[in-house]
């Protein structure tokens, strides 16, 4: 009886052993992670090496050759995961960087748009903002209205250059099953839905004569969340969702190729 005993429980601390060891290994890569993370924004917190504007020339060059429409995608992963849609007469240059929030949009925005002369500029940012959102209310109602605010600026810059602005709404989230490791830092989704929201109208309500609104929410949306169909993760769409989204989009770019020929 005791020699069952011993080995059970020198199976139980083998078992814990193995457990914290697989842990620790886990936590070790997690803080690895993070710790080049945060050395790559603290090198280049705006990402401004990611599209060096010496290629200004050429691309200058290449708009004076073509006497094409240039169109600029321009946010965050959901704006650089973007297909460009097969259009003639139109020339697409995505500015799209992952894990850029609407700040960071709006501060890299003179440096990787305006040399482009971009006669058209579709907008896709707050998503990474809103990721954020798991926090007590102040600090929650404060990261809504600084997208907001963000989202407006980026919208007046455009403007400024004389392009025409396709602000795009935020893409509702998808998948709910989170990884574990996940979870923890996505306690109350409804909340973020309801953030969501709340942007977007916000979104809406910037129409005017040379702001477009692409409402991708309502494209995507089924249910309060992301069409399965066009689910990729919580926060992205597949190829599927970016088809759905280009064939509105092109209808759109036809109207402004029309009204500019007119």
């Amino acid at each position: 009886m005791k020699f069952y005993i011993k080995n059970s429980l020198l199976i139980l601390i083998s078992v814990l052993f193995l457990v914290s060891a697989s842990l620790n290994l886990f936590l070790i890569q997690q803080l690895r992670e993070y710790y080049l993370f945060i050395n790559a924004v603290s090198l280049d917190p705006l990402n401004f090496q990611r599209y060096p504007n010496y290629e200004e020339a050429s691309l200058e060059q290449n708009l004076l050759e073509t006497n094409k429409t240039r169109v600029v995608i321009f946010g965050d992963s959901r704006s650089q995961a973007w297909r460009n849609p097969e259009l003639n007469n139109f020339e697409f240059i995505n500015r799209g960087i992952s894990g850029e929030t609407s700040s960071q949009a709006f501060l890299r925005f003179d440096y990787h748009v305006s040399y482009l002369k971009p006669q058209v500029i579709v907008v896709q940012v707050g998503g990474n903002d809103l990721r954020m959102l798991p926090l007590p209310p102040k600090e929650r109602k404060d990261i809504v209205e600084n997208c907001k605010a963000n989202i407006r600026k980026i919208a007046e810059k455009s403007q400024d250059l004389g392009s025409t602005v396709i602000l795009t709404t935020i893409f509702p989230l998808g998948k709910r099953n989170l990884p574990l490791k996940d979870r923890f830092r996505w306690p109350n989704l409804s909340d973020i839905d309801k953030d969501i929201e709340d942007v977007n109208s916000y979104i809406r309500s910037l129409e005017n004569k040379d702001v477009i609104i692409f409402d991708a929410y309502a494209v995507l949306e089924e249910n309060g969340k992301t069409k399965n169909a066009y689910t990729k993760d919580l926060l992205h769409i597949n190829s599927a969702g970016y088809e759905a989204l280009n064939r509105e989009l092109v209808e759109i770019l036809q109207k402004i190729e029309k009204q500019n020929r007119s």
